[in-house]
């Protein structure tokens, strides 16, 4: 059954005169009393109404519905947490932002699997134009990233690394794929700069592949290779390469096909991990350096699962709506996260006591 649709306002009436405006970038645009790039209801009402008139009523629920929730968790001592939760749409104007709690969790997450590193390497690989605006099944998204993780791996001899496919650029108005490979380098004294032969050995590698995998006769392809040394460097590295790419406002800005083509891939694990760093390897490894898995999810207090004030395991026992919550008999302890309010007051009296 469909939802019911939403009335247009009078920005979004503005937008029809917009549009020629959104092909470019986001510092071209200019228009008076609207800015599509930062009005969130209005890219929530206009994904809403594409959603729900194009057959995805369900996803148009969730995205109306997103943040309005709140998981409930409770440990064996009665101590309680309430998590907000999300649609984790990017095209949504809550989880597709930059830094968002959807692009704060995926940071947070690869940490320990990269913050290790001496050095951070950071590779991108670039595909022919018409190629890159092509609508790839994501069977062939898939086997570019792990083509491109083979060719990091030999050349680099690199334990593992992050894959992730950015489905455009920074031009609003169309798709531009292309592959971007974070990975571990060792075996150096803080030095990232790499010998341009192993880069050529690269580029080579990247065009022969393209060549042979799409019937093709590329003279070149083009990748690029930078690197960090510093926490701060790897840590910006880390954050830009995991990005909302299709947000609200870019999801806008593409044609209907494009659109069903993103709405398709819902589900998809764009982000991925190979070699050591593999999802059922990464934990022995890290363990086998003497580093802690999970010691950036136990300080983030949305994603722990750990009871700060007595160490016990919170278990799910529901969903509460944010209408329903009792704001007296609870307590913020971050953006997203609440804890009831005798909980709350113990934890600052153990943390005042530190």
């Amino acid at each position: 059954m469909a939802l019911a649709p939403l009335s247009m306002s009078p920005k979004e009436a503005v937008l029809e005169s917009v549009l020629p405006s959104l092909y470019l970038s986001t510092a071209q645009v200019k228009v008076t009393d609207l800015n599509p790039h930062e009005d969130r209801q209005l890219q929530q009402n206009s994904n809403y109404r594409w959603l729900d008139k194009n057959g995805y009523s369900d996803k148009a629920s969730r995205l109306l519905d997103c943040g309005t929730k709140f998981a409930h968790f409770r440990d064996k001592n009665g101590h309680d947490k309430l998590s907000k939760t999300f649609c984790k749409y990017e095209f949504c104007p809550i989880c597709g932002m930059k830094g968002s709690r959807t692009h704060r969790t995926r940071n947070t997450r690869a940490h320990p699997r990269l913050m290790w590193a001496p050095v951070l390497g950071y590779m991108v690989f670039t595909l022919p134009l018409d190629l890159s605006r092509s609508r790839m099944p994501r069977e062939i998204l898939n086997r570019l990233e792990k083509e491109s993780y083979d060719i990091v791996q030999r050349n680099f001899k690199t334990e593992g690394a992050m894959a992730r496919i950015h489905l455009a650029g920074d031009r609003p108005g169309h798709l531009r794929i292309h592959v971007n490979i974070l990975f571990p380098i060792t075996g150096t004294n803080g030095i990232g700069r790499v010998d341009p032969l192993i880069l050529a050995s690269v580029q080579q590698a990247w065009t022969v592949f393209i060549n042979k995998f799409f019937c093709l006769s590329l003279d070149v392809t083009d990748v690029k290779y930078s690197f960090a040394t510093t926490m701060k460097k790897k840590y910006a590295k880390i954050k830009y390469v995991l990005r909302p790419i299709i947000d609200a406002f870019m999801f806008m800005t593409l044609s209907d096909e494009d659109k069903h083509y993103i709405v398709g891939l819902a589900g998809w694990h764009n982000t991925r991990w190979f070699g050591k760093l593999a999802n059922h390897k990464y934990k022995a490894f890290l363990l086998s350096k003497g580093l802690d898995p999970l010691a950036y999810e136990k300080k983030d207090p949305y994603l722990s699962n750990v009871c700060p004030v007595c160490g016990a395991k919170f278990k799910h026992v529901g969903t509460v709506w944010r209408r329903d919550i009792n704001k007296d008999a609870w307590r913020w302890i971050d953006d997203h996260t609440l804890m009831d309010r005798l909980s709350y007051i113990k934890l600052q009296e153990m943390k005042a006591q530190k």
